[in-house]
């Protein structure tokens, strides 16, 4: 019987943190569409089943099992250790007039979400390499030379004030499973080489490589308008090489989006390297701008004009947040010692008015903090600050902020939206908006679009206005 590659027969330690380590029989198991092991099924009889239930909990961290009898080549061998771990979905035996008491069968199924596979080497160097899902459409590595091979490796592009290089890469796994298809499929995955350029300790360098990937994650966010999930990571330092599975299902195959792959002229790398630092330096906003990037991207998933236009508002909204918190800037009109006068003047003026005293009390409320800038106000003084970059095309979108914004407040309060063709408008002018915004804020103005968004809300506009 031939052997598949979908699953195999190994001996595993589960670790439990109270009660110790327990080795059991199990089958490694590879679903249709997982390029690594994804479920871990523990086979045995009764008695294994009852040393199961005893560290049986939701999350168990898992080891391959090192049998010490194997032989070796007199110690010649790397060093290689398997580890992860897995969730429990299932567990219990089955029993019946058919089935023997201390039979051997399936009596737990474990999904693996992490699998960590450590090689002990010498002379190693710094290098990691991050490989990522969803794949994108126009995912080019750049090569110095055209090649057919299945790992095609960018050029080196630096980012000096990180102390770091990067390069584009692409890995091809040829996946034949008969469970699926008959044929021999090529799945090519993207990914981004991180080496230093600089001396650096290799735990500074894990970091940094760390950092610098989270960043290019935000921006490839904004880039191909999908969201990146990680797939393998994979750090290199002198003794060791540590790579690291995270069990995602790679996409089903789908029409590419032909507009989409174009609208957006300038080199991947090219445009990493210069975005990367700019985001570094804002390491404490990160969670702020991933957001609005990602607000940016899943705005895309949808062909709802609603969702679509409140997912691109509230990604400017984030946007404007971190260009205020950056630039050291409030949304007060009024600033707070200014206020605290003010405040208790219009409180004593409330008691010498003959009103109820809850009406008074409500007002008073509404004079705890300094008046606050509208939205369109914060949008406009972020827009003010690159507006010498802008051309008067892109700076004419911005007197439609009030139509845009009132069409997202009436999609949040539940308010009717009765005309198709203005939230139209205002979705796309979001886009703009946004892309406009964003690519200021990195420093990154020389990549440009195809103009056909702003065409189209120019044509949109004269429809509207029955030109």
């Amino acid at each position: 019987m031939p052997r598949t590659d979908f699953e195999t027969t190994v001996t595993v330690k589960l670790l439990h943190p109270d009660r110790g380590d327990s080795v059991f029989s199990a089958i490694l198991e590879r679903d249709p569409h997982f390029l690594r092991w994804n479920r871990m099924s523990l086979i045995g009889g009764d008695d294994d089943y009852g040393r199961f239930l005893g560290i049986s909990v939701g999350q168990l961290e898992w080891e391959l099992y090192d049998n010490p009898d194997w032989p070796n080549s007199g110690g010649s061998q790397p060093e290689h250790r398997t580890f992860g771990a897995a969730i429990l979905t299932r567990s219990g035996r089955a029993g019946g007039t058919s089935i023997a008491r201390d039979g051997i069968q399936k009596f737990a199924d474990l999904a693996i979400h992490r699998h960590v596979e450590t090689l002990t080497i010498s002379d190693g160097k710094l290098s990691a390499i991050y490989e990522f899902l969803q794949r994108p459409p126009t995912w080019y590595a750049y090569p110095r030379r055209l090649t057919d091979a299945l790992y095609v490796r960018g050029e080196w592009r630096s980012v000096p004030s990180l102390g770091l290089k990067l390069r584009l890469l692409t890995s091809g796994y040829r996946r034949k499973d008969s469970r699926i298809s008959q044929e021999v499929e090529l799945i090519e995955i993207p990914g981004v080489e991180v080496q230093p350029i600089t001396d650096m300790p290799p735990e500074a360098f894990i970091t940094a490589a760390e950092d610098l990937w989270f960043s290019i994650r935000v921006l490839l966010m904004y880039r191909f308008r999908q969201s990146i999930t990680a797939l393998t990571e994979q750090v290199s330092t002198s003794d060791t090489i540590t790579t690291t599975w995270h069990h995602v299902e790679v996409e089903p195959r789908q029409e590419a989006r032909d507009f989409d792959s174009i609208d957006f002229f300038g080199r991947v790398d090219d445009f990493l390297a210069q975005a990367a630092p700019r985001l570094a330096a804002y390491r404490d906003q990160s969670g702020l701008l991933h957001a609005a990037a990602w607000g940016y991207a899943a705005s895309f998933g949808t062909s709802v004009l609603n969702a679509q236009l409140t997912d691109r508002v509230e990604a400017i909204e984030r946007l404007v947040a971190v260009y205020e918190k950056t630039s050291d800037l409030d949304r007060d009109r009024v600033s707070r010692e200014m206020w605290k006068p003010i405040k208790s003047a219009l409180k004593r003026t409330l008691d010498d008015l003959d009103i109820a005293e809850e009406l008074a009390g409500h007002l008073k409320r509404g004079f705890a903090s300094s008046p606050t800038l509208t939205l369109q106000e914060r949008i406009e003084r972020m827009a003010a600050r690159y507006s010498d970059q802008w051309n008067q095309e892109d700076q004419g979108l911005l007197k439609g902020l009030n139509n845009m914004i009132a069409a997202r407040n009436a999609i949040v309060h539940g308010r009717l939206v009765d005309n198709i063709d203005r939230l139209a408008v205002e979705r796309l002018r979001a886009q703009v908006i946004f892309e406009k915004l964003f690519m200021s804020f990195l420093g990154c103005d020389e990549y440009y679009s195809s103009g056909h968004v702003q065409l189209s809300i120019s044509s949109l506009e004269q429809r509207l206005a029955g030109l």
